[in-house]
């Protein structure tokens, strides 16, 4: 008996010590990051400046591989069912990963039970935004527009079930008002629509609509983030333009395979975030319109886990359903 404890103690140390050894010569060799996007869009530039920060800071590369598909859920789907070594990560955001559970019914991976969350590390603030000649002037007049004629309102999105289309539902049931909504096949046909006057109002990120608000092709009425933004500091929030408590974020966060070994997550979101608090970052994020916001694995999954919540009920009060 005392020899058979004697021998599983040695054996338990033995993988403690193979588990602290991996962790401490890892990576060993370059390190995969799947993006569910094209190249070019802001979750793959976001990915692409870490990948770089990571590659000088643990001395091998970190490269970002491009999956879009599925509304980004193809590259989660691999990474879900990657060898959960952490040779496979994903960056990802809200829509593959508290998004498409409510609209894709044959989905294969669960965002909650299939990763591991390494670390949240900014958020795309939406912008509510008209025709610079449009007559409306700030939130409370397209409510009471829109209250005086129902539907009469259209707005644009980037295709049934994106981002963009979930925070104008939300924010219409909020408002208790009806607007007609025109999907468009991306944010840039839609956008342009909205700049020509075709049609009236959108809520895009502030990364994309930023320029056109600075060149005077569009009017910001409002940003759907908790606060205001530093790169449009005169405009309100919803939440200060008469609904309290409004917030309808996109967001980028790094997450790798479940099991994936608990020393080498911690090590690589120790960096992570490491890296997400240093000015070069913030100020690197700051100019292409997104909020530096830091979570570690924690406080990431309970985020997650009410944001699933969240888009949930703005799923439903859309009707999408994408299968």
């Amino acid at each position: 008996m005392n020899f058979a404890k004697s021998a599983l103690v040695a054996l338990l140390s033995a993988f403690t010590a193979m588990t602290s050894a991996s962790a401490a010569d890892y990576p060993e060799k370059p390190v995969k990051v799947l993006v569910g996007f094209p190249a070019g869009q802001a979750t793959d530039i976001i990915a692409r400046r870490l990948a770089q920060h990571l590659s000088t800071a643990l001395g091998q590369s970190f490269y970002v591989e491009n999956k879009p598909g599925a509304g980004a859920g193809l590259a989660a789907d691999e990474a879900a069912r990657a060898r959960p070594d952490g040779y496979t990560l994903l960056a990802t955001s809200s829509g593959p990963m508290a998004v498409n559970g409510w609209i894709y019914r044959n989905q294969r991976y669960d965002s909650v039970r299939d990763f591991y969350p390494l670390a949240l590390i900014g958020i795309f603030p939406l912008v509510m935004v008209v025709n610079s000649n449009s007559q409306f002037k700030n939130v409370t007049d397209l409510v009471n527009y829109a209250k005086r004629h129902p539907g009469a309102v259209n707005y644009a999105s980037g295709g049934n079930g994106v981002t963009n289309h979930l925070v104008m539902e939300m924010f219409k049931r909020r408002a208790g008002i009806n607007l007609s909504h025109v999907p468009y096949k991306g944010g840039v046909p839609a956008m342009a629509d909205v700049v020509g006057g075709q049609v009236e109002v959108m809520f895009e990120t502030v990364s994309i609509a930023g320029p056109l608000i600075r060149s005077g092709k569009l009017r910001p009425l409002a940003v759907a983030s908790e606060g205001r933004v530093s790169t449009l500091p005169n405009v309100p929030t919803i939440a200060e333009s008469g609904f309290p408590g409004f917030r309808g974020d996109a967001w980028v966060g790094i997450v790798a395979p479940k099991s994936v070994p608990r020393p080498i997550a911690d090590k690589l979101s120790t960096e992570i975030v490491r890296i997400s608090k240093t000015s070069e970052w913030i100020n690197g994020m700051a100019e292409i319109g997104v909020i530096p916001k830091t979570m570690v694995p924690a406080e990431f999954n309970h985020f997650l886990r009410s944001e699933v919540a969240l888009w949930g009920e703005a799923v439903k009060a859309a009707n999408v359903n994408m299968d």
